[in-house]
């Protein structure tokens, strides 16, 4: 799916994003979403999520200005086949994101959270 008129966005889509630990970058998070092939990357799942996020967010942004910019682009298959063992991003990471991304970057983990899966999905809701 492509625009070619500025402001012919989707107003709301769902997407997917998948969560693994970084082949290039030790001890790093990469968060990867699966229908604009975006990623965050953080030193823990939640930072790497928020980031993902953001570069969403920044993309839509442009998009809204410039009809060329290419929005729904899939993620590589290497990437999409990591959702069929892909463990549910726990609520409580989500929830905090989503505070993080409305500004209260007060609002952090209690203590460190280490994920039992190694590879771990969410859905995003998407807003243009």
């Amino acid at each position: 799916m492509t625009h070619t008129i500025p402001g012919t966005l989707p107003k709301r889509f769902l997407d997917l994003a998948v969560i693994y630990p970084s082949e290039e970058e030790k001890g790093k998070w990469v968060a990867h979403s699966i229908l604009t092939d975006q990623i965050g990357v953080g030193d823990c799942v939640l930072e790497a999520f928020v980031e993902l996020r953001r570069a969403i967010k920044a993309l839509l942004e442009a998009a809204q200005q410039d009809a060329d910019i290419q929005v729904f682009r899939l993620a590589p298959d290497n990437v999409r086949q990591r959702l069929l063992n892909a463990a549910k991003l726990p609520d409580e990471i989500i929830e905090i994101a989503d505070m993080q991304l409305a500004g209260r970057f007060d609002v952090k983990l209690e203590k460190p959270w280490k994920p039992r899966a190694r590879t771990l999905s969410a859905a995003i809701p998407v807003y243009a």
